[in-house]
């Protein structure tokens, strides 16, 4: 081989490298763009589910609260009722409290 084919063979080599090089520039490039959009779709992600789990949260709030208003009335109601027998059969009443008081104490008397 003479000089002039082995320079025309480096100059070839030199643009093939150079279109290489950048082919990998340009990958590298695509590549930053996906990292970003990526990033990005995950950001959104999490917001919606941030977003969800909070309107979530808020369900479960209400519910709660319903139900505590509820056991707050039936409580009240289950004290008024007492207290209306109370004040209709005092004697009774009396008497009943008495005989829990006896079988609780002989209850608690026997564990001792």
């Amino acid at each position: 081989m003479n000089t002039a084919d082995l320079e025309k063979e480096v100059a070839a080599l030199k643009r093939e490298l150079a279109k290489v090089q950048g082919d990998f520039n340009k990958l590298a490039e695509d590549s930053k763009g996906a990292s970003k959009q990526l990033s990005e779709a995950a950001q959104e992600a999490a917001a919606v589910a941030s977003a969800k789990l909070e309107a979530e949260a808020n369900k479960l709030m209400e519910k709660f609260q319903d139900v505590r208003q509820t056991a707050i009335k039936s409580g009240e109601q289950a004290v008024s009722g007492v207290q209306d027998q109370i004040q209709e059969r005092p004697l009774i009443s009396a008497a009943a409290a008495l005989g829990i008081g006896f079988a609780l104490g002989m209850l608690i008397g026997r564990r001792n």
